[in-house]
């Protein structure tokens, strides 16, 4: 039964690049990124990529998403460098307990 609710939520068959659209990661709202893609991108990209696709992980998905992908560590280590809008970055350093830098 989900995966007949999976199939109709993100329609059925395969797309004009030849990939099933529900092989694209959500939180990738503007992009058609994989899952393969993404844990590339953090295992072997550069730092700039791994920001990325962390920033897109922090801004769109969803909070058990997001630590199948990273791990707080990880998040900590390009903190600074994040995409994130300035309540969304305070909210973070909150919750991953990071000292916002004093101006």
């Amino acid at each position: 039964m989900a995966d007949r609710y999976t199939q109709y939520m993100n329609g059925s068959g395969k797309n004009r690049e030849g990939a099933n659209r529900s092989e694209y990661l959500y939180f990738f709202p503007d992009q058609k990124v994989t899952a393969e893609e993404a844990r590339h991108m953090l295992r072997q990209g550069t730092s700039d990529r791994r920001a990325w696709v962390i920033s897109h992980l922090l801004r769109y998905a969803q909070w058990d998403d997001i630590w199948t992908y990273v791990s707080r560590d990880e998040v900590k280590e390009v903190f600074p460098v994040l995409d994130l809008p300035e309540n969304l970055r305070l909210a973070w350093a909150r919750m991953l307990k990071i000292e916002a830098p004093v101006a």
